[in-house]
């Protein structure tokens, strides 16, 4: 017995498995979007404004150098009542590192501040470099700096204090975590349910598998998913399956139950024989013809046997089979010489038309037991005087061969059992023979990857018809074998 349990545990379950990648997939993707979201939004209010700062910059720089610190004061007092002028800080250093001007904006605390936030000698000191650097204060206000190196040496530092992060970033944060939160809820919802949904048919296959493991009825089906993905064929595929087995072991059953059936008279047969060998000991002649119905019965109850076995072997796709091209109509012609002194003894016609090198191909071993299984059986239920034709014929790449006959023809129940194994219809039952020639051809068409048909022609009779893979192309003469009548 098995030791795994009836259910998985629910930390081994593909859809637990397959939730959390989706929920750890979707949960990262959605913060790396709002995070770059949020980076690209602060990137762009920041270089907003340090453009603003380095235009003004450039302005302050020109007056300068042409009019000196007053053209720079007279600047500042012309625009004055501009607010992004008045509240900017500007500071003029010279070479040596003293300040020869600074503009303190009315909403900043105290020069030591100043100092302090906007140190001397920001920039480098570099001749002819523009140096644009943000200067955090706190959380809630930054400090935008410019400092620009003129030709004389002197450095201009222009700066600007602002509140992006508390009037448009801290809102823009809170509102991204609150949607980042919605959206990572939202997917493992979602990834709770697509995973659980789009594994329930896996689910139903490993339940209808442990029932019939477990009760052997293999009855049990798989609901269909109705969807055509990977998992509907899956199941579609199980169901078969599972069709196909119960076929088979019901096929299983029903040809156990029929072998003993019939292996019982020739056993029965044998051991009377045996028994009659013995009693007549004294009697050579009487023992020797009781010895030989014993080998009679042996020999049919082995060729019962090989037959079934061929049988299991097709059907299981393991029949042996030595394909080479085979000409139809030299087939049709060794077969109707096989059967010639048959039919001129029940006083049956029995004839061929076959196009002229019409070939297969097939193992012709095989080929031939299909065919002669097919001719015997037309032979075996036509009334005397009756008529056996074939004719074979080609067609989109298959050939087509056809055995009718006369006879009684095969009632409309009986179409699907007859190729059964071992199955007789009530009109067959005083014919001797083992009861699977027509189980034969199936299962020996159905190997050559070919099909087998039968139907009452209106005018009486049964058409058995052979499909079959064609081989070599054949032309469109007609060859008419010679037909066998005794009057």
């Amino acid at each position: 017995m098995s030791s795994r349990p009836d259910r998985v545990p629910w930390h081994r379950s593909v859809a637990v498995r397959l939730g959390l990648w989706f929920f750890l997939l979707s949960s990262v993707g959605a913060v790396v979007v709002l995070g770059t979201i949020y980076l690209l939004v602060a990137r762009a209010l920041e270089m907003r404004e340090r453009e603003a700062l380095e235009l003004r910059a450039e302005q302050f720089a020109v007056a300068l150098t042409r009019g000196g610190v007053g053209a720079v004061r007279a600047l500042l007092e012309q625009r004055e009542e501009s607010p992004h002028v008045r509240s900017l800080f500007v500071r003029i250093v010279a070479r040596d590192g003293t300040a020869t001007f600074a503009k303190t904006p009315p909403e900043w605390t105290t020069a030591e501040e100043t100092s302090v936030l906007v140190p001397d000698g920001w920039g480098f000191w570099r001749p002819e470099r523009v140096q644009s650097v943000r200067v955090p204060r706190d959380e809630q206000r930054d400090f935008t700096i410019v400092s620009r190196t003129l030709p004389n040496g002197v450095l201009l530092q222009l700066a600007r204090s602002t509140d992006n992060r508390a009037a448009l970033l801290a809102p823009l944060k809170r509102t991204m975590v609150s949607a980042g939160s919605a959206a990572v809820a939202f997917a493992a919802l979602a990834a709770g349910f697509i995973s659980w949904r789009a594994t329930r048919p896996v689910r139903e296959v490993a339940s209808t598998a442990r029932k019939i493991i477990s009760t052997g009825d293999l009855s049990s089906r798989v609901p269909p998913t109705g969807r055509d993905d990977e998992i509907g064929d899956l199941v579609e595929q199980f169901n078969t399956l599972l069709e196909r087995n119960s076929s088979l072991l019901r096929a299983t059953r029903e040809a156990l139950d029929n072998v003993a059936h019939d292996v019982r008279t020739p056993l029965t047969r044998l051991r009377a024989g045996a028994e009659a060998a013995l009693a007549n000991a004294a009697d050579s002649v009487a023992a020797g013809e009781a010895l030989a119905e014993c080998i009679e019965e042996t020999d049919r109850i082995r060729r019962l046997l090989d037959t079934l076995l061929d049988i299991s072997a097709a059907e299981a796709g393991v029949l042996g089979l030595s394909r080479e091209p085979v000409s139809v109509p030299d087939l049709v012609h060794d077969v109707v010489d096989l059967y010639a002194m048959i039919a001129e003894d029940m006083k049956i016609e029995i004839s061929a038309q076959v196009p002229d090198a019409l070939t297969i191909m097939a193992d012709p071993t095989r080929i031939r037991q299909v065919v002669a299984n097919l001719v015997d059986n037309a032979v075996k239920y036509t009334p005397n005087g009756g008529k056996v034709f074939i004719s074979a014929r080609q067609a989109a790449g298959h050939v087509q061969i056809t055995v009718q006959d006369t006879g009684p023809g095969i009632p409309p129940q009986d179409r699907e059992q007859i190729w059964r194994r071992l199955y007789r219809g009530d009109s067959s039952r005083s014919q001797r023979g083992l009861g699977l020639g027509l189980s034969v051809v199936k299962a020996i068409v159905e190997a050559h990857d070919g099909t087998v048909s039968v139907h009452n022609d209106p005018r009486g009779g049964a058409v058995f018809t052979v499909d079959l893979p064609a081989g070599l192309p054949a032309p469109a003469a007609v060859r008419a074998l010679p037909a066998s009548q005794t009057h």
